[in-house]
């Protein structure tokens, strides 16, 4: 074989050898690059939580607050929250007036006042108590808009001490609830409803406010919803 021929078949086995490695190195790169692209796809792809519908936190209820329809009745309650959100759990006097709401279709409306009172338990009443005694009247959302088309208002409030939570105080005297009937509905720890009816009586004086007023004890709550109905239809409703 001459040198000529050996040179030639040698140039000829180093172009194979570039040429397997070329291709390797692309298969390499493609596959790196396919990898890169499924893996961010995988990453881009929202993961679905099979059970998020049932752990969606929000209103005790889906009763919708807030909002005017064509009833003219509407449910206006003060109830002190049990938690930083105050959506996150139902309050005693707030299922009371969901009860009242879903028998009666009536309107419903929360008083909230614009400070909101502490969740710590010995925190908030400190807060509650320094209010009664200066006879405050707390700040409150303008939450209810026009009133006028309401003919009966069920007006719904824990006893503290006593006495009416003095936002409801507040509710009272900048709403005039004059030629409506109120109903009033209460819980309490062992007071029963104290004086309150004769002090929402003496605010609306044009309003005509119904005697018989329901009141439970706050852990009785859980039976309650009968007695309500009950109670309920002996208004006529």
């Amino acid at each position: 074989m001459t040198k000529k021929n050996i040179t030639a078949i040698l140039a000829a086995a180093l172009m194979v050898i570039s040429l397997s490695a070329c291709s390797s190195v692309r298969t390499q790169a493609d596959g790196q690059s396919g990898a890169t692209e499924q893996t961010s796809q995988t990453a881009a792809k929202p993961k679905v939580d099979a059970d998020a519908s049932a752990s969606i936190k929000g209103a005790a209820s889906d009763q919708k607050e807030g909002q005017h329809t064509d009833s003219r009745r509407a449910v206006i309650y003060f109830s002190s929250p049990d938690s930083s959100d105050m959506n996150a759990l139902e309050g005693s006097t707030q299922y009371l007036g969901r009860v009242i709401a879903e028998k009666t279709g009536a309107d419903v409306f929360r008083i909230v006042p614009i400070k909101a009172y502490p969740t710590d338990y010995s925190a908030h009443t400190a807060q509650a108590k320094m209010e009664q005694g200066e006879n405050a009247r707390p700040a409150i959302q303008d939450n209810f808009g026009d009133l006028s088309q309401y003919d009966t208002i069920f007006l719904g409030y824990p006893i503290w001490w006593g006495d009416l939570p003095m936002p409801v105080y507040t509710f009272l005297e900048s709403h005039d609830l004059s030629g409506k009937k109120i109903v009033i509905f209460s819980t309490y720890g062992s007071s029963g409803l104290g004086d309150t009816v004769e002090h929402v009586r003496s605010i609306e004086k044009g309003a005509d406010v119904e005697t018989k007023a329901y009141g439970t004890a706050a852990g009785d709550v859980g039976s309650a919803k009968d007695k309500v109905l009950s109670w309920l239809s002996e208004l006529g409703y």
